[in-house]
């Protein structure tokens, strides 16, 4: 029994061993910055980083007063990202049948299409150094 017992100590510190070396993961990064629309702060909206390079996880933030601050916690990993920006603008109107089914008014986006569902913008999120962007939208 006690080679069995040495045996599985091995194992178990071959195993502890390789979960220390890691798999090359980066640290995720925090990401902070500015938003201005035509020459003025966001005061409010969403902004959401969508990985091009390496594919991964998206993340993504609420910007109040036109800044907006992911922490490291929730971080990005080192990457290329695309980013949509979206904003509520006043109460959309309803079609007929949204009135007639007794739906909720919904919030207009306030940003044009280029800056959301067909952006472009994109952002290097290095691995070392500040990764914060001040995003000047027209």
């Amino acid at each position: 029994m006690s080679f069995n017992r040495c045996t599985l100590k091995l194992v178990m510190l071959g195993v502890v061993a390789v979960s220390l070396v890691g798999c090359g993961k980066t640290a995720r990064r925090p990401v902070s910055g500015s938003v201005q629309f035509k020459g003025t702060r966001l005061e409010t909206g969403t902004i959401t980083f969508l990985a091009i390079e390496p594919p991964g996880p998206v993340g993504g933030a609420i910007i109040k007063g036109g800044v907006f601050q992911i922490p490291a916690e929730q971080g990005l990993n080192p990457g290329t990202y695309l980013i949509a920006i979206s904003a509520p603008g006043p109460p959309a109107p309803l079609t007929p049948e949204e009135a007639a089914a007794g739906a909720s008014q919904r919030a207009s986006e306030l940003l044009p299409p280029k800056y959301n569902s067909e952006t472009t913008l994109k952002v290097e999120v290095v691995p070392s150094g500040k990764s914060h962007y001040d995003l000047t939208l027209e």
